[in-house]
């Protein structure tokens, strides 16, 4: 999925190097013996015209696809509610409380079964990122303060998984860190 996704990428790239390519070709300057181009606004017309299409078409398959539509039509089976602030992350199953804000020791998840995390920070932005026990990105979301972002994702392998901060958040950023386990 992700290698055709990339080659679709790769494609239209080049697709779009070779027509502004064109275009710059074609829209240059007439010298003194020629006459320049014949009807320049149909072409740039076309072109516009062409270069919407190709979008619109990339942006209708892709955006679907993307983690934030992929679970939308499935109820969670559980919510984990998490409160970033500097230099931890919280994480209940119950709401927690931004005044005293407490947490569980650990947190273990169902496999196969999809988790809601409900994000948000009580300080300044954050990152909250999901790591595999290979080091491996798989899902992520910002932490905002006043804002709470929803992430869903269903863990298919059992095993410790990590939560890092992705956004630069202060001088003990790298520190930041939490864990789960799904079983």
């Amino acid at each position: 999925m992700q290698n055709s996704i990339l080659m679709l990428f790769l494609v239209l790239a080049a697709l779009s190097a070779l027509v502004f390519t064109f275009v710059f070709i074609s829209s240059k300057k007439a010298g003194m013996s020629v006459q320049g181009l014949s009807n320049p606004l149909r072409k740039r017309f076309w072109f516009l015209l062409i270069l919407f299409v190709v979008l619109g078409i990339f942006a209708s398959v892709t955006i679907p696809r993307s983690p934030y539509f992929l679970f939308a039509d499935e109820n969670p089976s559980r919510v984990v509610h998490v409160a970033a602030m500097q230099f931890a992350f919280i994480m209940s199953e119950k709401a927690i409380d931004p005044k005293s804000p407490v947490g569980e020791a650990s947190i273990e998840l169902p496999a196969n079964e999809l988790v809601e995390f409900r994000v948000t920070s009580l300080d300044v932005n954050h990152g909250f990122a999901i790591y595999d026990q290979s080091n491996r990105l798989i899902a992520q979301t910002q932490a905002m303060p006043g804002y709470v972002n929803r992430l869903r994702w269903k863990f298919k392998e059992p095993g410790k998984y990590t939560i890092l901060c992705l956004e630069f958040c202060g001088m003990a950023h790298q520190v930041m860190r939490s864990s789960f386990t799904v079983k």
